[in-house]
């Protein structure tokens, strides 16, 4: 298998590489991308999921590798300009989570609870101390599937260099799979992980 090292690189070099192996790749065929930059990981997840191309990855030490296979002939989105964001320098980043397990907040009313939800999410963007992470299993898949009300505003959030973790087993069941926007598909092996190892989980 192919592995390009794009360690200590910035986007969008990283990205380019990303592009250009794709764009070599036969149908079928698969090869690993390195980066030890989270937002370049962040960029590259978002480009390859906007263009539906599988892919797995692991962290080891501040360290991701992303296994790619291709697809389709020729990625739809070619223009990695648009997927090289940037850390925003003024905002940081808590040893807390949010773990979110339903698409709406609270048990009362329904449309309260979407409305809620929607504001909650939003208010996310204008915190000085923004979430390590964003966890979303359940109904809470939801959120980050195509159709979804704060879909854009959870996109800017990632922009910001929060990760996004998505239960698999529930996209899976609730036929989200190919709809899902954000983050990446994980498993509850990794989401338990990632709130057993935080200070602080916020459930809304």
């Amino acid at each position: 298998m192919k592995i390009i090292d794009t360690s200590g690189q910035q986007c969008p070099a990283p990205l380019i590489a990303t592009k250009r192996t794709l764009k070599d790749a036969q149908v079928g065929d698969s090869f690993q991308i390195i980066t030890d930059n989270q937002t370049s990981f962040n960029n590259i997840s978002r480009f390859l999921k906007d263009n539906r191309t599988e892919f797995s990855y692991e962290e080891l030490n501040s360290i991701w590798t992303l296994t790619i296979t291709k697809q389709t002939p020729e990625p739809e989105n070619t223009d990695v300009r648009e997927y090289c964001t940037s850390e925003i320098p003024h905002l940081s980043k808590g040893d807390f989570i949010i773990a979110f397990t339903s698409d709406k907040m609270g048990d009362g009313d329904e449309e309260l609870g979407h409305l809620l939800m929607t504001n909650f999410v939003k208010a996310i963007r204008d915190l000085d101390v923004l979430p390590g992470k964003m966890v979303f299993y359940n109904k809470g898949v939801m959120l980050g599937a195509e159709g979804s009300p704060v879909i854009d505003h959870l996109k800017e959030i990632e922009k910001m260099g929060v990760t996004m973790l998505l239960c698999a087993t529930c996209a899976k069941y609730y036929t989200l799979e190919q709809k899902i926007k954000i983050g990446t598909l994980s498993n509850m092996y990794e989401i338990t992980q990632v709130m057993s190892s935080a200070d602080n989980i916020v459930r809304p």
